[in-house]
């Protein structure tokens, strides 16, 4: 794992490598395009100097055909250097996509409830925007302002110092432009981004705020953030808006400005009628650069700060290089000294607890609400960082194992169950790109659930939708999830209160799940409440204020406790 800093560069490093090669095709087209440009200028200088005072058709129709190819040329090198940088915004889109989804994935994992939301892949669909648009086309096009400057001050110092100026007051326009845009497209992207996180609470929580009768008052809210908004908004674009109309004004004032001054030059015999045409045409060219980054000036700000925030997102969560692969586990399982909170929250949830769990053994970890029992699971899965201590497998501790291999290795059943949009098979799959038709029924009949499958439309294939379910209940949801973490026969299955919402079938279905497991060898932690899931396990935890307060095996605890069990049911396993 590398340090944050190393990290950041890693990922810039990884763009650039995409993105330099395809520049310097870019820095060439510009070069040869702005020559082009001139092409214009020297055909009026030629036609009003040249071919007026000879009258000849001739000459007219030469210049004509050269002027008519460099245009001809111009288009098609302003288009090809167009469709490189659209090509450039979507080799960085793609090069970034990946690492984005990464951390996106882990954040809250690792750092802590993450405050944007998916504002990150707003941010990047910014940057790419602005990658391929016209705003990165004109700083391209900045430099050979000089040239232009030089072409003026050799028809006649004069025209050269007047667009000198004007430059310059476009460049302080510029300067003006980014000072007075600065807080307000701050407060906007913040703004933005709190009415789209509470867009997406109104959004899950949509049934209660309805029942509650809550929706009138969120809805003032949303109205207050959205009055914001629209106002941050205004600010903005009233602030941009007068930069790029000063601009424009001053660029046509300056057009004219250099008319005169030419004018001027022709009545006192220092210059020709072409050169008051010609210079005029190149001081509206060595503006126009100038003129399209203040245009453009709101898109890059936007773009910067976007870029700002994915760079400290970046930052925030290390890359990960994959570990060499190690042998599927089939050992032990061991917890030492572990210390976990919630991640980014200075807070311990778990402290010290340690146990050791052999093949086909099943620990039972019970305790009232708060105690730590679905922290200390999280950490055993490795969904939390641990603060102090190790988790390992075989030996080996968690991070030692490549997250992929881990995952094949581990079933879960969390106690907030989401399903993923696709269909049932390929959530039970866990997505698999080809996954065994076998495996995956196996996993269904594991957990009792093929019959309730078979029954909807379309069977395996009935598409759930997101973390509704496509309309299932918790029980079924809690089934198919329990599947889920059954596929493939993992050898670690960590459940969180995975009955909570089963009936009595249901629940005689997960024991005959985790007694089968068991007999195969794999190890089971199961946290719950209800007595029934006693009947199966070899050891029970009970956990109070994060610690671990009683644990051996499970007669001697039930017996510590004075608990009397239900006589037994034996698992009833599906007939195939």
């Amino acid at each position: 794992m590398k340090p944050a800093g190393q990290n950041l560069v890693a990922d810039v490093r990884s763009m650039l490598r995409t993105v330099v090669p395809v520049l310097w095709p870019i820095v060439t087209f510009s070069a040869v395009l702005n020559v082009l440009l001139l092409s214009g200028s020297f055909f009026m200088l030629l036609v009003y100097d040249d071919v007026l005072a000879s009258r000849s058709g001739a000459t007219l129709a030469g210049l004509l055909i050269m002027v008519t190819v460099a245009y001809a040329f111009q288009g098609a090198i302003d288009v090809t250097r167009a469709r490189v940088l659209l090509h450039t915004g979507a080799q960085a889109d793609r090069r970034l996509c990946d690492r984005l989804y990464d951390v996106i994935s882990r954040y809250e994992q690792e750092v802590g409830p993450m405050p944007s939301g998916s504002a990150p892949v707003r941010d990047l669909d910014v940057v790419r925007g602005y990658i391929t648009g016209p705003g990165p086309l004109a700083i391209f096009d900045l430099p050979y302002v000089l040239l232009f400057l030089a072409i003026l001050v050799l028809f006649h110092w004069a025209l050269g110092l007047a667009t000198l100026v004007g430059v310059a007051v476009m460049v302080a326009l510029m300067i003006v432009g980014d000072r007075r845009t600065r807080s307000p497209a701050l407060q906007a992207a913040a703004i933005a981004a709190a009415r789209f996180t509470m867009a997406e609470d109104v959004r899950r929580n949509g049934e209660v705020l309805r029942v509650l009768g809550m929706s009138g008052r969120r809805r003032s809210s949303w109205d207050s953030i959205s009055f914001k908004l629209i106002s941050a908004y205004d600010e903005l674009s009233d602030v941009s808006g007068r930069i790029q109309a000063m601009g424009k004004a001053f660029r046509m004032f300056l057009q004219s400005f250099v008319l005169a001054v030419g004018a001027f030059l022709v009545i006192d015999g220092y210059a020709t009628g072409g050169v008051i045409i010609a210079g005029s045409i190149l001081s509206a060219r060595a503006l126009m650069p100038v003129e399209q980054i203040i245009g453009q000036w709101k898109n890059m700000t936007e773009a910067g700060q976007a870029w700002r925030r994915l760079s400290a997102l970046l930052e925030s969560v290390p890359l990960r290089e994959a570990p060499m692969p190690l042998p599927r586990p089939h050992l032990h399982l061991e917890a030492q000294n572990i210390v976990c909170g919630p991640p980014g929250r200075q807070k311990v949830t778990v402290a010290n607890v340690s146990f050791r769990l052999a093949p086909g053994e099943a620990l039972a970890v019970i305790g009232h609400s708060g105690s730590g029992k679905s922290s200390l699971v999280r950490a055993i899965t490795g969904a939390w960082p641990l603060l102090r201590g190790a988790v390992r497998l075989d030996g080996a501790s968690l991070e030692q194992w490549d997250p992929v291999q881990l995952g094949i290795a581990m079933g879960y059943v969390p106690q907030s169950i989401e399903m993923f949009e696709g269909t049932i098979a390929q959530n039970i799959s866990r997505f698999e790109p080809d996954p065994d038709p076998d495996a995956i029924i196996a996993a269904a009949r594991a957990a009792d659930v093929h019959d309730m499958i078979v029954a909807l439309p379309g069977g395996y294939e009935y598409a759930l939708g997101g973390p509704a379910g496509g309309g299932l209940s918790g029980g079924q949801k809690q089934r198919i999830a329990l599947a889920r973490a059954l596929y493939g026969d993992p050898f670690l299955i960590v459940l969180d209160e995975p009955n909570s919402n089963l009936d009595a079938a249901g629940e005689d279905a997960l024991l005959a799940a985790i007694h089968a497991a068991k007999q195969r060898g794999a190890i089971i932690i199961i946290v719950g409440h209800r007595p029934t899931i006693f009947a199966h396990v070899d050891h029970i935890m009970i956990m109070a204020d994060g610690q671990v307060a009683q644990m051996g095996s499970r007669d001697e605890v039930l017996r510590r406790i004075n608990f009397k069990p239900e006589p037994q049911r034996p698992p009833q396993p599906e007939e195939v």
